[in-house]
């Protein structure tokens, strides 16, 4: 063997080493990012029902409110 092949196997090698490092890191990310995004969807899926129920308490109040007002206005007309 030559010289300039093994500092051509030494060069791939090396390039095939750093680019593992930055994949590594990269599926690291990738991975904590799902993780993240999943947990923000469970969150955000239970804040939508605690709203949906807040939201239907608060019509059913406002339809009181909204009764009550009539009926004032009406013995008001007489």
């Amino acid at each position: 063997m030559t010289w300039e092949i093994i500092a051509g196997l030494i060069a791939l090698c090396g390039t095939a080493v750093s680019l593992g490092g930055v994949l590594v890191k990269l599926v690291r990310t990738l991975t904590r990012l799902d993780v993240t995004l999943a947990a923000l969807e469970r969150t955000v899926s239970s804040e939508r029902h605690v709203n949906r129920a807040e939201h239907s308490e608060m019509r059913t109040r406002l339809e009181n409110h909204e009764g009550r007002i009539t009926k004032l206005e009406w013995r008001g007309a007489r």
